[in-house]
């Protein structure tokens, strides 16, 4: 410790010096332990606000704040079909799937599950779409986006001879075929909220499939429209069911397509049967899965008899192998 000279003092005085440096001491030794104290004691009290605050924010998060969206498949061709799961933090809803410019409707399967059966036009072009998905947790509203691609597909031709007056339409027989076409287009065109059927959805009749979707066909060498369904074997008389529960919003003797039954099973899906040789069902009857409809025939424009089936998303025909595909799955 370095030493300092202090000069004596008078008689009777302390050293100025040692006498500062002992009041100072004093001093200094009776006032930090307090003020060391006290800030110890603020320190303490600010670090338990921030924990008091940091358990108060993390009780009011969700224990889960993602969401999961799983198409299957993850890609489709024209005329394909997707069936969307779609997984939410407990207590949130989905509002709205949407995908090429439609809003698709969205089902609660159990609990914070929900689904979509969503599909594509067969003029829809290949590429990349967006897929999104709207739902909601407490008063936030939120997006998920992402992509579900349409791919290529090459479909197979068939060329037929049928009769003339099956091909080039006189005036009276072609405004017949157009009020037809009319007719099935409006029946499939009302989107009713209410869905009628649940659970997974059976064949219509268990059989093989003679002509495929998307089926490319020409009549004595003129092209038509690609085939919007497909054609099931069945003989005639064959018993024909409901795939599912829904009502029938239409049964009319077509010219091409015969004596035919349209069946709206609720939420913009339809089902379409054609080439009936007789109707079980009129318009207007609610139906059960599995319920005969009507019996298989050759009736309308036809080579032999058969079962057209067809099914259509929000006024879209897609392809029914792929929709089979997708709604065993419920």
């Amino acid at each position: 410790m370095a030493r300092r000279l202090i000069k004596p003092a008078r008689a009777g005085k302390k050293p100025e010096l040692e006498c500062y440096m002992k009041n100072t001491f004093s001093a200094t030794t009776s006032y930090l332990p307090n003020a060391f104290l006290a800030f110890l004691a603020i320190l303490l009290c600010f670090n338990f606000l921030l924990s008091a605050i940091s358990l108060s924010n993390a009780a009011a998060l969700p224990a889960e704040s993602a969401i999961t969206v799983k198409p299957e498949p993850t890609s489709i061709p024209p005329g394909g079909v997707s069936l969307v799961r779609i997984s939410v933090p407990q207590g949130a809803t989905v509002t709205a799937i949407r995908y090429l410019k439609k809003n698709f409707p969205v089902f609660r399967q159990k609990g914070d599950n929900w689904f979509a059966i969503i599909g594509a036009g067969l003029k829809t072009s290949p590429g990349r779409h967006n897929l999104t998905v709207k739902w909601k947790q407490a008063d936030q509203q939120e997006i998920y986006a992402s992509v579900l691609p349409i791919i290529r597909k090459k479909y197979p031709e068939e060329h037929l001879k049928v009769s003339r007056k099956m091909v080039n339409f006189p005036p009276d027989i072609l405004k017949r075929v157009l009020d037809d076409q009319k007719a099935v287009r409006g029946a499939c065109s009302r989107i009713s909220k209410e869905r009628y059927w649940q659970g997974s959805f059976i064949w219509p009749v268990n059989s093989k499939v003679l002509s495929p979707f998307g089926l490319r066909r020409f009549f004595n060498g003129q092209p038509r429209s690609p085939h919007s369904g497909v054609d099931l074997r069945a003989k005639d008389g064959t018993p024909i069911v409901a795939p599912n529960n829904g009502v029938v919003v239409l049964a009319r003797d077509c010219y091409l397509s015969g004596k035919t039954v349209v069946i709206d099973h609720g939420a913009g899906l339809y089902t379409l049967y054609a080439h009936f040789s007789k109707f079980k069902v009129k318009t207007g009857d609610k139906v059960k899965k599995g319920q005969v409809i009507g019996l298989a025939g050759s009736t309308g424009r036809v080579t032999g008899p058969h079962l057209h089936w067809g099914v259509s998303l929000l006024g879209t025909r897609i392809d029914p192998q792929q929709f089979m595909e997708v709604a065993e799955k419920l």
